[in-house]
C-alpha cells in the first residue's frame, strides 16, 4: 500500500520501513507492527495513562482505535529524520466513529461523526526495530468533533439556574428550604456540565 507523502526528509530504507510500519495498520496487520517493537520499547499513546512497553501494548492500542474507528486509517503528510536514530511523522487520522472510545477518564459513544484528526508520532529506531514511540495529537481538536455542544439544551439548564439562584437569594439565611434549592442547583449544575462535556459523563 502506497502512502502519500507531502515533505519527506529521510534515507529511502528508513522510509520504506517507516511507510509499512504505518500500512500495517491499515490493513489491520497489527501482529506485524507490533513485530517491529522492541521487546521493551517504551509508547507513550493514548488510550494508556502512563507508558507501557513493547509489542503487546501496541495491539492494545490499535485495537482501542479500531473498534472506535473500523474504518480508521492514517496518512503521513510529513517525515524528518532527527539526530540519534529518531524520527518525526506528521500524519493524518481518518475515521467513522462507530465504536465507544475510552481514554482515561474520557468516554466517547459513538456518534457516527466522520472525524480527521492531526497526530503527531515519534519513532526512535535501534537495530532495526522500534524502541521509542509517542504519539500526540490536540485533545480539543477531537473533543469538538466527536462531542458538540448542543447549546439549546445549555441554555435550558443555565435558565433554571438563574432562576435557583433568585429564589436561593430570596430565603432567609436558615431558612430549611434552601438545603432543597441547593439540591436542585446541584443537579442542574450537573446536568449542564454534562452537556458541555458529555464524554466525562460514563
Amino acid at each position: 500500500m502506497t502512502l502519500p507523502l507531502t515533505t519527506t526528509i529521510l534515507a529511502g530504507d528508513h522510509l520504506r520501513w517507516i511507510r509499512d510500519y504505518y500500512a500495517c495498520f491499515n490493513e489491520r496487520r497489527f501482529t506485524d507492527a507490533a513485530a517491529m517493537f522492541a521487546e521493551d520499547a517504551v509508547l507513550e499513546q493514548m488510550p494508556f495513562q502512563r507508558r507501557e512497553r513493547g509489542g503487546a501494548a501496541y495491539h492494545f492500542f490499535a485495537d482501542t482505535w479500531t473498534r472506535a474507528f473500523p474504518d480508521a486509517a492514517v496518512t503521513i503528510e510529513r517525515l524528518v529524520e532527527a539526530p540519534s536514530g529518531v524520527f518525526e511523522v506528521d500524519l493524518l487520522g481518518t475515521g467513522t466513529h462507530a465504536g465507544e472510545l475510552k481514554l482515561g477518564s474520557s468516554v466517547f459513544h459513538p456518534t457516527g461523526v466522520r472525524a480527521t484528526l492531526h497526530l503527531r508520532e515519534l519513532l526512535e529506531l535501534r537495530d532495526g526495530r522500534i524502541t521509542l514511540a509517542c504519539l500526540s495529537f490536540d485533545f480539543q481538536e477531537l473533543v469538538q468533533q466527536l462531542a458538540p455542544v448542543d447549546e439549546g439544551q445549555l441554555l435550558v439548564h443555565l435558565a433554571r439556574i438563574r432562576q435557583l439562584e433568585q429564589e436561593l437569594r430570596a430565603l432567609p439565611p436558615h431558612d430549611p428550604e434552601r438545603r432543597g434549592v441547593v439540591e436542585r442547583l446541584g443537579r442542574e449544575l450537573d446536568a449542564a456540565r454534562g452537556v458541555v462535556r458529555p464524554y466525562f459523563m460514563k
